[in-house]
């Protein structure tokens, strides 16, 4: 596939040089032919690139297409409309302007709207303490003393770490109010507040609550009042359910998602993958891409139809959180800022359903939205290539220096937005990043960096920032999420390898026992009960961790009850497995015990001290508040 999205990118590139007509499947607003994007595109060759590419796609899947809605806009005026593929293939329905996609994280931009309009009207300050606007003693996990501004929220600085447990469910019923989801699932805050962009859904929650408290209106309501009716966006839906609008519901049962095997163009229906979020302010907007393009749009209108004063919406995008020591921003009130051509601002959104995005420039007052179902996104070289085409690659010009140096980079890191603490922490190590053998890195100044690489298309550049911690550490700046480096890696990751070894050897030591005590080829001796409990421990122990990291990964994220299990299961472990390792030390202390004997208690007690060490390195045992 990346070979065949190599050779659609070159032939669409050759089409704008020789300027070969190709037709797509796209519907156009009549428009000068020498409008120009700020890629530098003409609106006609424009089109023609991307009538390649669609037409290409679909030669090479040679079958029906999952559905892809794209809409280019130049301030009130739609240049571009794209519906392609299908809804549902089984039933012939085809992507049109009526259907509806989830949204994702484009949801949070929401909340932040609304909380500008609360700042705007006197009712919130940016500055305060969140726990100004909760009730009392809400927040349960909190390591650091700091207070946790309203704008620590919006530019994802709380120090909260991803949470373990769920964000989704499948059952409506499994659906409580916000305040008491926000309880169930509260994260273990690890960093200073301020200090890590950390990227959190529940985060983001939070602060849809604390609108809700503020505005004394239930979230969805306010939402509908204050954003949807007064832009005409009466195809949208942000309820936890949809139940706020039942037409968009309806049609959002209609939809359906699919998958490609590996090698075989053939795409398979996965169904509905309808889930439902808890935390909605988060990520629950559903809607039509007609209604994503109208709110889009709202943000490079002068007349700033969401606020009261032109300069509420200035502020908005003037920046709050930046690279380094620079002027880049990097985040601008709960919006992401992105270097293409020219400076970008907007949001993306992500679900078990579908994907989304939205992107405008300011200045030209031109944007970009998209929304497909979620595997399409993967195969599909338009969705990932048209923002090249409206806004242009970004080069890094404007970041030449006299003289480039490396950035000095070394070690393991690991993502701020991951398990760090918890049951799941462990999670955090095996994805961590080995920055001796990254390269593209280069130090322009003001603790900023250009990073470059090779995609699939073409040579990328993109923005990092050093960051300074205050525990004297450095991490690495890379949009929502920051990388910092890791203590002791190699002793924990080797710790947690020791741990596998030993929870598989203790398997194979308890059948072997169990055949061997059927065969009465073994006899019972010294600690002969506690060891073998100990095995069981040990085995217990690593489908524990098994068991986490499946349910983790599903579409629906750990129970709280399955997580309370493992902790629990690992505290007996810790145990039994301590306990072995002391009776064997004293079994090997006695004169009496053979030398034979002696060696299989030295096994035994690395082994348990192997096991009782990673539970507590690892935390295993702690199911809350992580």
């Amino acid at each position: 596939m990346k070979l065949i999205n190599k050779l659609i990118s070159r032939a669409a590139a050759l089409v704008l040089a020789v300027g070969i007509a190709v037709s797509g499947t796209a519907f156009a607003a009549e428009k000068d032919e020498e409008f120009t994007f700020p890629s530098g595109l003409s609106f006609n060759s424009f089109e023609k690139m991307v009538g390649l590419l669609t037409n290409t796609y679909g030669a090479e899947i040679n079958s029906k297409l999952p559905p892809t809605s794209v809409v280019v806009f130049h301030g009130d005026e739609i240049l571009y409309t794209n519906y392609e593929g299908y809804i549902n293939m089984k039933e012939d329905l085809l992507n049109d302007e009526n259907a509806v996609f989830e949204w994702g994280s484009i949801s949070k931009t929401m909340i932040w709207v609304s909380i500008m309009q609360l700042w705007e009207q006197g009712k919130i300050d940016l500055d305060a303490d969140i726990r100004t606007y909760l009730p009392d003693n809400f927040l349960k996990n909190l390591k650091y003393d700091d207070p946790i501004t309203v704008i620590d929220l919006m530019n994802h600085q709380g120090g909260w770490c991803e949470s373990t447990y769920r964000l989704f469910v499948r059952d409506v019923a499994d659906i409580g109010s916000i305040e008491d989801e926000l309880r169930k699932i509260e994260p273990a805050q690890t960093f200073r507040p301020g200090e890590v962009s950390s990227y959190s859904n529940w985060g983001a929650a939070l602060a849809g609550f604390i609108v809700q408290r503020v505005s004394s209106m239930d979230f969805t309501d306010y939402v509908h009042r204050n954003i949807l009716e007064p832009l005409g966006m009466e195809h949208t839906a942000v309820s936890a359910d949809h139940s706020d609008n039942m037409w968009v519901k309806e049609q959002r049962e209609k939809l359906r998602s699919y998958e490609m095997p590996v090698m075989l163009p053939i795409w398979e229906e996965t169904g509905a993958e309808l889930f439902y979020c808890p935390i909605y302010p988060a990520g629950s907007a559903v809607g039509t891409i007609g209604d994503l393009a109208r709110y889009a749009q709202a943000f490079v209108d002068d007349g700033h139809p969401l606020f009261e004063k032109a300069e509420t919406q200035e502020k908005l995008f003037s920046g709050s959180s930046f690279y380094g020591e620079s002027d880049i921003p990097c985040c601008s009130y709960g919006f992401w800022s992105s270097e293409y051509a020219v400076q970008t601002y907007g949001h993306d959104g992500g679900t078990n359903s579908g994907v989304a995005n939205m992107l405008f420039d300011r200045d030209s007052k031109v944007g970009l939205v998209q929304l497909t179902t979620n595997s399409n996104y993967t195969y599909n070289p338009m969705l990932s290539m048209l923002p090249e085409y409206v806004f242009g690659d970004y080069t890094g010009k404007n970041l030449s220096v006299e003289k480039e140096k490396p950035a000095g980079f070394r070690g393991e890191y690991i993502a701020s937005r991951s398990t760090i603490k918890g049951i799941g922490s462990f999670f955090s190590f095996l994805s961590a990043v080995n920055t001796d053998k990254l390269e593209g890195y280069t130090d322009i100044g003001n603790d900023v960096y250009k990073y470059t690489y090779t995609d699939d298309y073409a040579d990328k550049v993109h923005i990092l920032g050093r960051s300074r911690y205050s525990d004297g550490t450095e991490g690495i700046r890379a949009g929502a999420v920051e990388y910092m480096p890791v203590k002791m890696y190699v002793p924990k990751i080797s710790l947690l390898a020791a741990f596998s070894l030993s929870g598989i050897s203790a398997i194979f030591v308890l059948l072997a026992k169990r055949k061997l005590k059927k065969a009465k080829l073994i006899s019972q001796y010294k600690g002969y009960f506690i060891f073998t409990w100990a095995q069981l421990a040990k085995a217990a122990s690593l489908l524990a961790i098994v068991v986490i990291l499946v349910a983790a990964m599903s579409a629906t994220g750990l129970p709280k009850s399955l997580g309370a299990c493992a902790g629990i299961t690992q505290m007996i472990s810790f145990v039994l497995c301590g306990a072995a390792a002391i009776a064997g030390i004293a079994f090997i202390l006695k004169r009496k015990t053979s030398k034979s004997r002696k060696i299989c208690y030295i096994f035994s007690i690395a082994g348990n001290i192997t096991t009782a060490a990673t539970i507590a390195v690892f935390e295993m045992y702690r199911f809350w508040g992580c």
